[in-house]
């Protein structure tokens, strides 16, 4: 791991070192750190200044200014100390909210949004009635754990997929996944063309990641490239699966999902499988929820 780099302080400065001394011990982290370590109070002393470099650090990430704002030497890293065969060293570790901030970004096994919605809250969802009702089973979803699928409609600038990203991010923040989020244009003809392409093992594998993650957002929902192969070997076996094992799924749709029956019944066997598909939205999800025409995103 990267050393830290030292600043250059005048060593023969008794009254430099003296101020070092008196942080050192006007920070209880930093002695209760050193006190595991079984550092001697002598080592401490010859060591003041690395010492120092390591409350600084601890006083600044005590009033942590977030992620995003960091203005450390080394921003995200904190110092580490380390006591070792009598001598005292320095190193470089992420810091806790960076690793935070990772493992919330590792549940989004694939996220097709952009990396701004990531910190989308629910606070920052404008409300209106059609977002309260899908905020309602949205918090059954949380609380009490009924996996009822949330189907939403509305106008193109209604903030559809912004609200199905900030839905997902405090999934994400509540470590409810994983969670793949994906834009049904570029994932559905994705599958098609490994089908297509006859690359069986890559097409199997994200196929059983789409019908077996924990949360699935199926954004723009209806306008993905449709065929025999897409409804009957793709969608239907996705959404049929997670029915059956009851995962939480979220559309965004131009669509009713009357509409969505339609646009894949293209002949009398597709008519049957397109109806099979609406009811199975139909039964999981209940009534479509509109958020309007407004273009607030």
């Amino acid at each position: 791991m990267e050393k830290l780099k030292v600043n250059i302080y005048d060593y023969t400065d008794d009254e430099l070192i003296s101020e070092m001394k008196k942080a050192y011990l006007a920070c209880p982290q930093a002695i209760k750190y050193c006190n595991d370590l079984n550092i001697p109070s002598a080592k401490i002393d010859e060591n003041i200044v690395k010492i120092f470099d390591f409350v600084c650090d601890i006083n600044y990430c005590n009033k942590c200014p977030g992620i995003k704002k960091c203005k450390k030497q080394n921003p995200l890293l904190c110092t580490k100390i380390i006591y070792s065969q009598g001598e005292i060293d320095r190193q470089l570790v992420p810091c806790k909210e960076l690793l935070k901030q990772i493992a919330f970004q590792n549940q989004f096994l694939v996220r097709d949004f952009e990396e701004d919605w990531l910190d989308s809250t629910l606070r920052s969802i404008d409300r209106n009635n059609g977002r309260d009702k899908a905020l309602e089973r949205y918090s059954k979803f949380i609380k009490e754990k009924d996996n009822g699928w949330i189907y939403l409609t509305g106008g193109k600038n209604s903030g559809r997929s912004y609200f199905a990203a900030a839905l997902t991010a405090n999934s994400a923040r509540r470590e409810r996944g994983p969670i793949c989020f994906l834009n049904s244009t570029l994932r559905l003809r994705e599958l098609f063309d490994l089908g297509y392409g006859k690359k069986k093992e890559e097409f199997d594998k994200k196929l059983d990641l789409y019908s077996n993650v924990p949360i699935l957002v199926l954004d723009d929902f209806g306008n993905e490239f449709k065929n025999d192969f897409v409804r009957d070997a793709i969608l239907f076996p996705i959404l049929n699966n997670r029915a059956g094992k009851r995962l939480f799924t979220i559309f965004t749709s131009d669509f009713t999902v009357e509409e969505i029956e339609t646009l894949y019944s293209n002949t009398k066997a597709g008519a049957i499988r397109a109806k099979q598909i609406s009811k199975l939205i139909s039964n999981m999800a209940g009534n479509e929820i509109n958020l309007g025409d407004i273009s607030i995103y």
